[in-house]
């Protein structure tokens, strides 16, 4: 459409976007799609300089044209970023799922490289030495090692030495995230909630695994127990809602379970089903939405299988290929 400028294709959940911003377009690929991604163009004179290493040329025409459908010559610039900056945002890391968790340090490192080869593209010229300087270590990875080092030279970046790769998984009794907290009492109610992705930063929890929770009674008061099962990011605050009510969850126990307990009013105990819902978030992170999303299942549980299908594939990203083996 025209207006305040161009827009081709249908644009794809943020869970499924593997997004490109470029000088004067933003440019979005789905990764469970395929095909030939959206664009959101408001800067069509900016945008032409390079909309065509994504396209092509005559398919970049057909996009600065406002056509409706348009059809790549190739796979496209900016595609390896795009996914390396979805896999940092929604990788779906999950012991119950069989999906590892991926490198931090390879996937900056991996990261600074593609934002290199793409930089002349950018809405941000000093994309190259931003994402030098966000990689934590030398991940020790033939080839990319090399590239990497010749890159912080150019741009005069000095990059912390190499450390021993620690294996990319985190530890998980499933069987045991499949209870509430060890704490005694009598369980009145209890049930589970799947943890809503856009509330918390990928890793937190565990991507497949529900939040768990029982209402319980125990010297004449009233508590709600909540357990939901850790990801290798154990370190982010979380926080669970319950009837309106807070439960902090904590450190990571030796089952790797996030775990809390609060009081509740006894009025908890008259709740209908409909209104026994657990919702975790991430306090820094986001605020729990108004009404829970019911496609979100479906198109999550189709994000795991893909992660999944993207390790140890030889057209994933090196980061992906290589998750849970360094």
């Amino acid at each position: 459409m025209r207006g305040n400028g161009i827009e081709v294709g249908d644009w794809p959940h943020p869970e499924r976007a593997a997004l490109l911003e470029g000088r004067g377009a933003l440019v979005a690929w789905d990764v469970l799609g395929g095909g030939a991604p959206a664009a959101r163009v408001h800067d069509p004179d900016r945008a032409a300089d390079w909309l065509w290493e994504v396209y092509g040329p005559e398919a970049a025409d057909a996009v600065l044209g406002d056509a409706a459908v348009v059809t790549p010559t190739g796979p496209g610039a900016g595609r390896t970023l795009a996914q390396l900056d979805w896999a940092r945002a929604w990788w779906p890391a999950s012991a119950v799922a069989g999906v590892p968790a991926l490198d931090p340090v390879l996937l900056s490192a991996e990261r600074a490289v593609a934002t290199c080869e793409v930089e002349h593209l950018l809405d941000d010229e000093d994309a190259t030495a931003r994402a030098l300087a966000e990689v934590p270590a030398d991940p020790a990875v033939p080839g990319l090692s090399e590239r990497l080092a010749d890159l912080a030279e150019d741009f005069g970046v000095e990059l912390p030495p190499a450390v021993l790769p620690a294996r990319a998984e985190f530890a998980l009794a499933a069987g045991s995230a499949t209870a509430a907290t060890a704490a005694t009492g009598t369980t009145v109610h209890s049930g589970a909630s799947p943890v809503d992705w856009a509330l918390v930063p990928a890793g937190a929890v565990d991507a497949a695994a529900d939040a768990r929770w029982a209402v319980v009674r125990q010297g004449g008061a009233t508590f709600v127990d909540v357990v939901v099962a850790a990801g290798p990011r154990p370190d982010v605050p979380l926080v669970a809602r319950f009837a309106d009510v807070d439960v902090e969850l904590g450190d990571v126990d030796d089952f790797g379970r996030r775990t809390g307990r609060a009081p509740v009013p006894p009025t908890v105990l008259l709740l209908p089903p409909a209104r026994r819902v657990l919702t975790v978030h991430a306090p820094d992170f986001a605020s729990p939405p108004g009404e829970p999303d019911p496609d979100a299942p479906a198109r999550r549980a189709a994000l795991v299988a893909y992660a999944r299908s993207r390790v140890g594939d030889p057209a994933a990203t090196l980061t992906e290929r290589l998750a849970g083996r360094r």
